[in-house]
């Protein structure tokens, strides 16, 4: 299985484990960064795009349960899983790590089989989970673009017919009729594109400012 793509983020402050398991996760093809430090690893987890969060429960500057406490304000269970390294003797925080956000836990010494299988289901999920937002956010963009449509289109015919009215009673100028008729055209062309984006199903988007997106709308 090719899991180049599968970006791992390993915290750990006991750098012969971390190590390992690390070169022992790149051999089956993941991409692992290793953090030694509880802090830095969240500051790391939270700033950066990582697949996967391997946790380990115990160390010294902050617990694995605070950093996981921490990234569960940001960053949501199925979109970020997070797998809890532990030692046997600790139980209760495993519970504690689960019923706080954790998505699985894995024990020392790590079974690496053990840890692959469980990256992989977590991986899957949250590839599932990400298709759904994405299928979620395209119907509900989907039924705005139609409302919009919707809305647009019944004052648009009103404003056609009023125009053509005052151009026939001679209360418009010839030249400010061709342009309000050339505005309303525009208008009336991109409601007909924006329709056409619901139909196809898939709704683009491309920057409008540096913080903000437009639909996509293309041209004739």
């Amino acid at each position: 299985m090719e899991n180049k793509q599968v970006k791992v983020l390993l915290i750990d402050d006991d750098k012969v484990l971390s190590k390992t398991t690390s070169l022992r996760l790149e051999k089956r093809g993941y991409a692992v960064n290793v953090c030694n430090s509880a802090k830095e690893g969240l500051n790391i987890a939270l700033e950066q795009d990582y697949d996967i969060l391997l946790l380990d429960i115990k160390m010294p500057e902050m617990s694995g349960v605070e950093v996981l406490t921490a990234i569960r304000k940001k960053k949501e269970k199925n979109l970020f899983p997070i797998i809890m390294v532990s030692s046997n003797e600790e139980q209760d925080d495993i519970v504690e790590a689960l019923n706080l956000g954790a998505n699985d836990y894995v024990t020392k010494p790590i079974n690496i089989d053990v840890l692959v299988a469980r990256i992989v289901t977590q991986i899957d999920i949250r590839r599932l989970s990400i298709e759904f937002a994405s299928k979620k956010e395209i119907e509900a963009v989907g039924a705005m673009i139609a409302t919009y449509n919707h809305e647009i289109n019944n004052p648009l015919a009103i404003a056609f017919g009023t125009l053509d009215a005052m151009e026939r009673k001679g209360q418009l100028p010839s030249e400010d009729f061709d342009k309000l008729e050339e505005s309303l055209e525009r208008i009336n062309k991109i409601v007909k594109k924006i329709g056409k984006i619901s139909e196809k199903g898939k709704v683009l988007f491309e920057d409008y400012t540096e913080n903000s997106l437009m639909l996509k709308i293309d041209e004739d």
